[in-house]
């Protein structure tokens, strides 16, 4: 991961939690796992952060990262439109829709994503969408009749031992 990609993951997770829970108030704080060259993460990040948001933070904590993120630079990041799947998962989700409604709605919108039976306990589908869409690996769970998601970057999954659909 580098600066720009760390970036993308911050704006992106605000970005969801925002469509999930509407307007939180508050700083946040986010980790992610990570073993690389620090200082130049650091100063990368903040090249990309610079100007846009002032008071986001990044620290390094036995090998993982937290980014401490201001409820002002989350305002504005929550400003930004999500990408389009994201705020299509977050609404199926929202509108409690089976299994089924999330294959017939993101297969006619999104041609090429595929929801695969997932060979791991953790999950029961994985969601993939064609590259030039969305790089983002989807996680779907049915529980208690509710479909959620956890969403991973390609990195992210493989790290936790995963094997790509």
């Amino acid at each position: 991961m580098d600066g720009k990609e760390l970036l993308e993951r911050v704006v992106s997770t605000i970005q969801e939690m925002y469509l999930k829970l509407g307007d939180p108030e508050g700083a946040v704080s986010l980790y992610y796992p990570f073993e690389g060259d620090y200082p130049n993460l650091e100063s990368e990040f903040y090249s990309e952060i610079s100007g846009r948001y002032p008071g986001i933070t990044v620290e390094m904590m036995s090998n993982r990262l937290r980014v401490l993120i201001p409820e002002e630079d989350c305002i504005r990041i929550s400003a930004i439109p999500a990408k389009p799947t994201m705020k299509d998962l977050v609404d199926l989700t929202m509108a409690r829709r089976k299994i089924n409604a999330y294959r017939e709605h993101l297969g006619h919108k999104y041609p090429g994503s595929r929801i695969v039976p997932s060979p791991y306990i953790d999950f029961d589908w994985i969601l993939v969408f064609p590259e030039d869409i969305d790089k983002d690996i989807y996680c779907l769970s049915e529980e208690l009749g509710t479909v959620t998601f956890h969403r991973f970057s390609k990195e992210e999954y493989t790290d936790m031992g995963f094997r790509l659909p």
